[in-house]
């Protein structure tokens, strides 16, 4: 029996078994497609700059925050930088980088508003090798306004247009233009560490930024560490230290340093994500496995009966054995196939939502090709091997003597009750990740349809007075200060044992709206408007500030200078106001102060403004308000913070990792039905007759489909009384990195065994309730 009749006998088989054989295709399929993606964007992230020979060379310098204690920061100022190159002759090389805040590219009638714009020194290439396609690198980086453009940034902006020479016109996030010669068009580096747009030579004077050093083979870097340490080299906080980590530590770290200040042209991963994202992906994979094993088992007897008929005809054991193999192994190698076609389609949703990079060609290259297909190969080999040797000796006889009794529905009731741990855990997790998400989205809600304007370089009382009258606004404010950028003054606190403990307290002085606006409830004290008239100078706290100062509500009409003797000596107490969140809720709201500040101050320093839109007509207004600003500031850009967006970003870790496990618990969800569907047809194909004499003494159709629900609910029971604790461990655990973070409750414990019930039921009752209108007499002839 040579290998093309195998595949014809194979074929039959599929045929004979289709809804089966197609359910096991789709589970291994989806299975296989989750995982290779987690997979290969874990290895993807781990193996940054694998093909950079000076990587393990590279260093990033970073000292101690002077915002927060054991945080380290990415940046040194330019006579630090100098004295660490020419002190220490372990460092080869230094490359200063720095992001140069813009808002639009323009070249002709094309115009680009999201890209990424760096500058760097000529020491560029030393650290990261790239390839010029056109022009000269070195050009760029050493001589003025000249710029560099990415590959597939100069595709967006010129198309098939080489682009060399051309001018682009730049406007930086304050309006202004300036023009930029193309001179270089850089090939894509995969896996790289720096990412941007467009690059330009940092000519110009430096104000100090992120460094990376390049050190000798064989230099130590805790040694030079301590001599950086030892020598006192001048830091942002005196007494701070300085930091030589590898490049590796500082993109794939955990633990505290998950928040760590982000760059936006250095390759950061969120390693907890990626490893909680690639347990979802293995256990959508098991749970894929467990549903082939139970279909495959389902169809034994009927591979059986064909085995038997081939033996009668004088088929040899070789090749049945042969036989049995290529239907498994062919299997698993088509769900592999189409697994690949698979990612291909999710790749765009899977990058934009983990703002990866990862592109299809990756998934056949050295790195992750050889690993998938040893993978793939083990899947297909172990499991043919195994059923090709177990099955092709065994008669029908000793089959149902094996695997139609107890031993066979005890394998099936362990698999089962393990898919269901799996899809309950799950479920679990993904209720307190969508709690924590609900409760960002309601820390969010003042800033919802609010944007923010201003620059922080010229007044916008004029602007504010013309749009007092303009429809579609529902309140603003006008203030000093950004709101989400805002400025912060250190409060140093003594400690009982002698120790100070440092604390930074955000100011933003605003008009009398500015409550209203940002929808801040107070606790106690007058309300603005009256504390203007009350106090010549009132200022509100937030709750957390009193608290640092032992302030509480009796203290209102007190100097703030009484507590606090680094604040203005003109400051009364006006009122208490409850916390409002900046930034993301792993970090404790810091102490804040508001002050209403006199009419005469904010037409002279109020520079930002506040502005909550009617959300039904957002846009109009916005482009009303884009209009007018335009006529007030000679024709300069527009631009705004989008405040709800911008919150929600500094808190995407969450809403990232509640949507990856949204996704996944669908699927493992999904793939429990089918396995459930297989299982139900097996309790039934083998309940016949205990189906049919129940049915002769009178049984109902319900009391046949409660009779095979019943077995499963008690699974479900007894998974449910495994997965929880293990779920709620882990989640505990991850929920711990958060200050403010959602509670547990009754909901989050019944929600999952509600759901995986609700669908068992109903995917088990749908096909047994038809089994049971089955005629008894037709049942018992046709067993």
């Amino acid at each position: 029996m040579n290998i093309f009749l195998n595949i014809k006998f194979i074929a039959r088989s599929w045929w004979r078994n289709k809804l089966f054989f197609l359910i096991s295709l789709l589970s291994l399929t989806v299975g296989l497609g989750c995982t290779n993606l987690l997979t290969t964007f874990f290895i993807h992230e781990y193996n940054v700059e694998k093909h950079n020979a000076h990587r393990d060379f590279i260093y990033m310098l970073r000292q101690d925050s002077p915002m927060e204690e054991g945080i380290k920061v990415t940046y040194s100022t330019p006579d630090a930088t100098t004295q660490i190159k020419e002190r220490y002759a372990e460092i080869t090389n230094v490359l200063r980088v720095n992001r140069i805040p813009v808002h639009l590219c323009k070249y002709n009638e094309t115009t680009i508003k999201q890209f990424l714009f760096i500058s760097a020194d000529s020491t560029l290439n030393h650290f990261f090798p790239y390839t010029a396609l056109e022009g000269s690198l070195k050009e760029v980086l050493t001589t003025p306004d000249k710029v560099a453009l990415d590959k597939t940034f100069a595709q967006r902006l010129f198309g098939n247009h080489s682009g060399m020479g051309e001018i682009l016109e730049i406007t930086d996030e304050e309006g202004q233009r300036k023009n930029y010669k193309v001179a270089a068009i850089l090939e894509d580096r995969p896996q790289s560490f720096l990412h941007f747009d467009l690059l330009t030579g940092m000519t110009g004077q430096s104000w100090g930024g992120p460094a990376l050093l390049k050190l000798q083979p064989g230099a130590s870097s805790l040694a030079l560490q301590e001599k950086i340490k030892n020598d006192k080299i001048p830091a942002l906080v005196p007494g701070s230290q300085y930091y030589i980590d590898p490049i590796k530590e500082w993109y794939f770290s955990t633990g505290k340093d998950s928040k760590q200040q982000q760059l936006s042209f250095f390759h950061h991963s969120d390693v907890l994500l990626l490893y909680i994202s690639l347990i979802s992906a293995l256990l959508v994979l098991t749970i894929a496995c467990f549903n082939y094993t139970n279909l495959t088992l389902s169809r034994t007897l009927q591979q059986l009966k064909m085995i038997h008929i081939e033996k009668l005809m004088g088929a040899r054991l070789k090749e049945i054995r042969s036989q049995l193999f290529l239907d498994a192994a062919l299997t698993v190698w088509f769900a592999f196939l189409l697994s690949l076609l698979l990612i291909n389609d999710l790749l765009p949703w899977f990058n934009n939502l983990l703002s990866a990079h990862l592109s299809f060609s990756f998934f056949f290259s050295w790195q992750i090709l050889p690993l998938l297909l040893s993978f793939i190969f083990l899947m297909a080999v172990v499991p043919g091997l195994y059923i090709s040797h177990k099955l092709s000796g065994q008669t029908l006889n000793e089959y149902r003597q094996t695997y139609t009794g107890r031993k066979k529905q005890q394998l099936i009731w362990i698999l089962v009750t393990l898919q269901f741990i799996l899809s309950i855990g799950l479920v679990y997790a993904t209720t307190l990740a969508q709690g924590q998400m609900n409760l960002i989205k309601s820390r969010a809600y003042r800033y919802e349809n609010t944007i923010e304007i201003g620059n922080g370089t010229s007044s916008l009382s004029p602007l504010y007075q013309e749009m007092k009258q303009m429809d579609g606004i529902e309140s603003m404010s006008l203030s000093m200060s950004s709101v989400l950028y805002s400025w912060m003054r250190e409060l140093p606190i003594w400690q009982a044992d002698g120790s100070i403990q440092h604390h930074f307290i955000v100011h933003i002085p605003a008009d009398t709206a500015f409550f209203q606006t940002m929808h801040i409830r107070q606790i106690a004290g007058v309300p603005p408007a009256k504390a203007r008239q009350e106090y010549g100078h009132p200022a509100f706290i937030n709750e957390n500030y009193a608290r640092l100062l032992n302030i509480d509500a009796s203290k209102i009409g007190h100097k703030l200078n009484e507590f606090d003797d680094y604040s203005d000596s003109l400051s009364t107490i006006a009122g208490i106001f409850e916390n409002f969140p900046f930034n993301s809720l792993e970090e404790e709201v810091g102490g804040q102060q508001i002050s209403i500040e006199t009419e005469k101050k904010l037409t002279q320093k109020g520079m930002f403004m506040q502005i909550k839109l009617a959300p039904e007509k957002r846009g109009e207004t916005l482009a009303a308000i884009e209009k007018l600003w335009k006529r007030m500031n000679d024709d300069q850009e527009f631009n705004y913070i989008d405040m709800h967006k911008e919150f929600m970003q500094r808190n995407n870790k969450v809403i990232t990792l509640s949507k990856i496990l949204i996704s996944y618990s669908c699927i493992a969800l999904l793939l429990t039905c089918f396995g459930l569907f297989g299982i139900s047809w097996y309790a039934v194909r083998h309940r016949i007759r205990e189906i049919a004499v129940r049915k002769v003494h009178g049984a109902s159709h319900w009391d046949i489909v409660w009779l095979l629900n019943r077995s499963f609910l008690w699974q479900i029971l007894i998974a449910y009384l495994v997965a929880i604790p293990v779920a709620w461990l882990l989640m505990q655990h991850w929920l711990e990195q958060f200050v403010y973070r959602t509670s547990v409750t009754l909901w989050n414990f019944l929600t999952p065994v509600f759901i995986v019930s609700a669908i068992t039921i109903i995917t088990v009752t749908i096909y047994s309730y038809f089994s049971a209108r089955i005629s008894p007499v037709d049942s018992l002839k046709t067993e």
